[in-house]
């Protein structure tokens, strides 16, 4: 197995554990009223911290594989170059999971998902994709 597959594995696993932490840790939405939130703030601020840095390193970690998928898969895929199939199993990996974050804690996992792929395609947009073609 190729080294750098096996970091995007270690990659998504990360993203994976630290999203669905993150969204046990956060307090409840149903809960979730100014008042309330200024009480876990004020009363147990390092697990509201904890949960803000785990999501953080967890849409990160899935922006990775965002831009790892647009360079190692997207773009040959339209340049007509050929394609590692390891790579389309990660992407399809990553697919899956992010439907799968999205059914299992909505709130934050749309919001994982929206902020990786954002960060994903602009990490993307200034690496090599478009300087290769030039």
């Amino acid at each position: 197995m190729n080294n750098w597959v096996s970091r995007k594995v270690l990659l998504f696993i990360i993203g994976n554990v630290c999203i669905i932490i993150s969204s046990r840790t956060f307090p409840s939405p149903k809960l979730l009223t100014f008042s309330e939130w200024l009480g876990e703030l004020v009363f147990s601020p390092f697990s509201l911290l904890g949960a803000v840095i785990l999501f953080i390193v967890g849409f990160m970690a899935f922006a990775f594989l965002v831009k790892a998928t647009i360079i190692e898969v997207v773009y040959p895929y339209m340049k007509k170059r050929s394609i590692n199939t390891s790579e389309v199993v990660v992407a399809i990996m990553m697919l899956v999971s992010f439907f799968f974050q999205v059914a299992l804690h909505p709130l934050t996992g749309a919001l994982a998902v929206i902020f990786a792929i954002a960060y994903g395609i602009m990490e993307a947009n200034e690496g090599k994709v478009y300087d290769s073609d030039s």
